[in-house]
């Protein structure tokens, strides 16, 4: 007989047991059947199966459009067969091959001149396996806010949020701008921790999140005073877009850039609940691994696609570019920017210097689709598992962006 499914649920009722004798008085809005329910079992779940999490959720399907984009395959180069990145105050060198086993990873994918330069599936993966997104889901959010802006939906990333949530007025929320949600920069009350009563769970497991965002958020600070990551940013802004275009983010991510670059599947989109069909923008579409890789090479295009202008330029460039002029002290992952690092539109970033930077979105357990504009690679890793500090894995990307470009590869493509 299999024990684990017992012990889980005795391992859930005494957490939630002991979880509820030490909440706090305010009851609302966590103080809810459906909710406590999901966050004691498919908490449990999600600590013990990260990459099946899709599985817990209703979801909303993406369609695509035949035919389906191919890359031409790359008919010369490779990848370094080690590569380094900083460890303490050492550099450490280890096999790429090793390195992407022993770290949990998925798939691994690497675009150079818009050609697939390398290819690979592990740990039981496919070229069809599902790979969950995490937080890279965010990037695709803010790619649509960008084409609802460039399609006159949305006037500027300088209008109040209230203009389009008036719900929210009066409340300590009228100074707050879309530029502001989307630099993580709000200064909405956002805790991460695993406790029912807070933002983070709250946000993941809630049934109804429309009226989360609506009726249940504080205002910790004033907007732009500090980087705080703040999942409900993402949320907002979803609100947003569904309001002005009068598409789900699905729907609209269909529409707008599923089909039109010809993405090799379908996704699917996770929904808090069936009643209330609201996508989990901040972190669960969930696609393969390959089409991960087109929406990298589309940005890594200026937003262009074949010849056809998807998303602006401009909004590409003020996505992913490095502000000069953001000085504001981190909050949340301050480690990022102690090694050099920027945000900007929900991506993370890495300046160069003269110009030269490269970006990234990013995923929680370690999901990266990094792209290098200057040696003009994207290069897709999904995982169930970091496997190495936040900051190490970009510059192992970099580290095989500067190698294939300068040709110093010696690891043939499988």
């Amino acid at each position: 007989m299999n024990k684990r499914p017992f012990l889980i649920v005795a391992l859930s009722i005494a957490m939630m047991t002991q979880l509820l004798l030490a909440a706090p008085a305010c009851a609302t809005p966590w103080f809810n059947g459906d909710y406590l329910a999901r966050w004691a079992f498919w908490g449990l779940r999600h600590q013990f199966s990260p990459s099946d999490d899709y599985k817990m959720f209703p979801y909303r399907t993406i369609e695509n459009a035949p035919p389906a984009y191919q890359f031409p395959r790359a008919t010369g180069g490779a990848l370094p067969a080690e590569v380094e990145y900083k460890d303490g105050d050492s550099i450490k060198r280890v096999a790429l091959d090793q390195l992407l086993e022993s770290t949990g990873t998925h798939a691994f994918i690497v675009i150079k001149d818009g050609k697939l330069l390398d290819e690979r599936y592990l740990n039981g993966y496919q070229r069809d396996s599902i790979c969950i997104s995490r937080s890279m889901a965010k990037s695709f959010t803010s790619a649509l806010v960008g084409i609802a802006i460039d399609e006159g939906f949305i006037k500027s990333v300088n209008d109040p949020i209230i203009k389009y949530l008036p719900e929210l007025t009066g409340q300590g929320f009228d100074t707050i701008t879309i530029r502001n949600l989307l630099t993580m920069g709000s200064g909405i009350r956002y805790r991460i921790s695993e406790f029912p009563w807070d933002e983070d769970a709250l946000y993941y497991f809630y049934p109804n999140i429309r009226r989360l965002l609506l009726s249940d958020m504080e205002v910790a600070e004033p907007p732009g005073q500090s980087f705080h990551y703040t999942d409900y940013n993402v949320g907002l802004l979803a609100i947003i877009v569904e309001r002005t275009t009068q598409r789900s983010v699905g729907n609209y991510l269909q529409e707008k850039i599923w089909k039109p670059i010809g993405m090799e599947y379908p996704a699917t989109w996770s929904i808090d609940s069936w009643d209330d069909g609201f996508e989990l923008s901040h972190v669960a579409l969930n696609a393969r691994a390959i089409d991960y890789a087109k929406f990298g090479r589309l940005f890594l295009d200026k937003g262009n696609w074949n010849g056809k202008q998807i998303i602006s330029q401009r909004w590409v460039t003020e996505s992913t570019a490095p502000d000069p002029n953001d000085h504001r002290p981190w909050e949340t992952y301050p480690e990022w920017a102690d090694a050099g690092g920027y945000y900007k539109y929900f991506w993370w970033g890495d300046s160069r210097g003269a110009g030269d930077y490269t970006y990234e979105a990013i995923g929680r357990w370690g999901q990266f689709i990094f792209v290098a504009p200057r040696a003009n690679v994207v290069i897709v890793r999904t995982a169930g598992d970091f496997g190495l500090d936040l900051e190490q894995w970009p510059q192992v990307f970099q580290y095989i962006a500067d190698s294939i470009s300068r040709g110093e590869s010696s690891q043939p493509a499988p």
